[in-house]
Parts: C-alpha cells; structure tokens; sequence
C-alpha cells in the first residue's frame, strides 16, 4: 500500500512522504522559510535607485510568466495603463536602471523597471515577471493524493504509519515562526485553528473550496470540503536528519504541510477549488498487446510505423490504442524493457512527443504487457480524458527520482501539466 500510488505515478522517490503519527521529545531547533514560485505582480512600493540611461543587455523577445497577467504603465510605477497575459510575447526596449524591492506571494523579490513596445507605443512593467523563455507547463496545480499505509519495518518490527495526505508544500511559501518552535521535535504535526487561517489566507483558499481527488484505481473522483479537513505536517523524506541518529531538532523546512486524509485508501490526482476539473471514468490503463502479421502488415502499409519497429530479432512491437490514438512500442519481455515508442493519431497521421530522456535522474517505466509477467498488479501507463473540456490525456512512461512527472496531451497546442511532488532533495 505504502508505494501503490508511487508505482502508478511513476515517481519513484518523489512522492514517497514520511509522515508518521509517532511524536518523539528532542531538543529545540531553527526555523528556515520555502522557497515558492513566482506569482502575478502587486502594486510596487519603495523605490531603491533610480537613472534614466537606456541599456540593451538581454533578449529582444521576452515572455510574460506572471500567472494572472502583468500591468504595463506609462511611466516606471505611473498609471496603469494595460495589461499583458501569461505568455505573451514582448519586445524589450531597453532598462531604466530603476531597481524595486517588492513583496510577491508573501516574499521580497528584486527587480527593475524596463520599457517595452506596445503597438506604436513604449510602456513599463517590473522585469522580475519577464523571461527569455516561453512557459512551458500548464498554470494547474496538480497534486498528488497519498493513501494510508501501514507497514511492518524490519528488522525491529517496528509498525510504521502514514496517514493519507495531499502535499501542497511547493505552493506554501512558510512564514517565519509559522511552526511552534516546541513541534519541532515531532515527526507529524497537527496545526491550530491560527495556523489554518494564514495557511488559508496564503493560499487563498476560502472554506467553500473543495478537495477533489481523480481516484486511479476507481477512476471515480472523490469530493472533500476542505473545511473539514484536517491540516498537518510531516517529515519529508529527505530530511537533514536521520531518524535512526536523530540527537537533535527537525528545521521548519524538513516538513511537508498540506491535508491530512485519515485512513482513506484513495489515491492519485488532487486539485483544490471551487469546481470539480476531472471527467470521471475518464481514464483507461494502457496495455500493450504483441501485434500479429496482420496488424503489422495493415500498419506499414498506412505508413502508421516503419520497417525499424518490426524488424528486431530480440525487440517485438506492441501496440495498445484509445479511440482513434494508437501507441506503439518495440519490447522485450525477457528483460522488460522498450525502445522506439510512438504516440499517433490513425486518422490524421499526427504522432505526439512523450517524453522519455533517460538519465540519472530518469529511466523508462516498465510497460504493461499483455502477455510478460509483472511484479507489480499495478498499471503505470494511462491515457484518456482526465480534464473537463480539455483534450486526452496521456502520462506514465518515465520515472522521476530528482523531479517530478508530468501529465502530457495529446494536442500540441495544450501545454503539459507539472505535477507539484515537492520532490527535494
């Protein structure tokens, strides 16, 4: 149970929480603050130096990344004059030299005032929300949802316990002292009514919000009001300090924060909001059947696949489909391993890029094949409908031990979505 949903994610290390209800006394330790994303600008105050000398020192194209849009003005810190949208393409004129020291998302963030064109016109904006790259995931904030466990730990027999639980740490910027300092010597927190409202209050969260949680194995979603919830903390498991050596506190920043579900078995996707964005029922395992010489032969002939996928004395192509996507891959069941995978809409001839770099932080799942005998009962590939009025999806493929996966669709016009593992290291 303790690795199900981590077997199925195909997040090996990131999503493995080391939450346990065990609280043992240590001595007191320091708190240190997270580190979270970049959000959209907020009205600029303070002024730090100013000068007027235009210098060009970057890219001429630039990109919007603040997520809700970024004012433009007519003049560094004037009026507001516009708006830009995430992912906008802009043109860098050049920088006033005005630096600014801002609170974003609850943080001190620096930045420069620089002007850009605007049709016929130049306009300023805070560069801290600019980028020389394109975003390239999805705005959504997808987590993960961890199911109880319970385990035996050898050799001591130790019974080891974790409550379910949705991690939204990557999203949590922690204030300074947000952890009483006398918590610090357990493993599992459970918050106070203070601490869920600035909790609440960071993460803009309103007490109608709703859990909702796509369940893999039923593909069933289920719903949760988060005012019910419990909030906690627990260790994560890369902590600075070995619990068998453990001689003194945990630090601020060694936990996750995020809802405690109980003894739910439950697990997979989570998203927090006002409406529910998941199709239930919406996705189906892939699995991979040998293709026969009739297949073979119908799919050359199409120029669906090429001679390179059939023509392999140890690799033999497989293939598994979903409505008019096929998938097809060469694999060797003897030493469950696959190369040559290939994403494709039959009726349109458009293939999809899935991701599969291979390193030390990566490497290939194993595929589920209809006639190889697996350790796991679990599935690691889906494909299907996951979100509401949005194209299908597919995910699985590739492992992540210094990151965390990714949900892809299979049209290139929607960005892939980042799961928010809070996979550190």
């Amino acid at each position: 149970m303790k690795n199900y949903l981590q077997l199925i994610l195909l997040s090996t290390l990131c999503i493995t929480f080391g939450c346990k209800e065990n609280a043992k006394d240590q001595n007191m330790g320091n708190n240190q603050n997270q580190v979270a994303p970049k959000n959209t600008i907020k009205e600029v105050d303070s002024v730090k130096k100013s000068t007027t000398a235009p210098t060009q020192t970057r890219e001429k194209q630039q990109y919007i990344i603040a997520e809700s849009g970024l004012n433009y003005r007519d003049k560094p810190k004037g009026n507001v004059i516009g708006k830009f949208e995430w992912r906008d393409k802009v043109e860098y004129l050049f920088s006033t030299q005005q630096t600014e020291t801002i609170t974003d998302n609850y943080q001190e963030v620096e930045g420069t005032w620089v002007a850009l064109k605007h049709l016929k016109d130049t306009v300023y904006v805070f560069d801290y929300y600019l980028s020389d790259h394109e975003p390239r995931r999805s705005r959504t904030k997808l987590y993960y949802a961890e199911p109880y466990y319970r385990d035996i730990l050898q050799p001591s027999k130790e019974i080891d316990i974790s409550l379910a639980f949705v991690n939204v740490s990557e999203s949590f910027y922690m204030p300074e002292n947000f952890i009483d300092e006398n918590d610090l010597q357990k493993d599992t927190i459970h918050f106070s009514k203070k601490q869920r409202t600035e909790f609440f209050k960071r993460m803009n969260y309103a007490n109608s919000d709703t859990l909702f949680i796509y369940d893999l194995a039923s593909t069933l979603v289920k719903r949760l009001p988060i005012k019910n919830i419990p909030l906690m903390a627990c260790i994560n498991p890369y902590s600075s300090i070995i619990e068998e050596y453990k001689t003194e506190d945990y630090y601020s920043y060694d936990y996750q924060i995020g809802f405690n579900l109980g003894k739910a078995d439950y697990s997979g996707f989570a998203v927090i909001g006002k409406e529910n964005p998941f199709v239930e029922k919406g996705l189906q395992p892939l699995v991979f059947k040998k293709m026969n010489q009739q297949q073979i032969d119908s799919n050359l002939k199409k120029q669906i696949i090429s001679e390179d996928l059939v023509n392999d004395s140890i690799f033999k192509p497989y293939t598994s489909s979903y409505k008019n996507i096929s998938a097809f891959v060469k694999a060797n069941t003897d030493y469950s391993s696959w190369s040559d995978l290939i994403i494709i809409n039959t009726q349109t001839k458009e293939s999809f890029e899935i991701y599969q770099e291979e390193g030390e932080s990566s490497g290939k799942a194993d595929l589920n094949l209809e006639d190889a005998v697996s350790e796991h009962s679990e599935n690691y590939q889906y494909i299907g409908n996951l979100f509401k009025n949005k194209p299908p999806v597919v995910f699985g493929f590739m492992w992540e031990s210094f990151g965390c996966s990714q949900i892809q669709f299979l049209d290139k016009n929607e960005l892939p979505i980042g799961i928010l593992c809070d996979n550190r290291h």
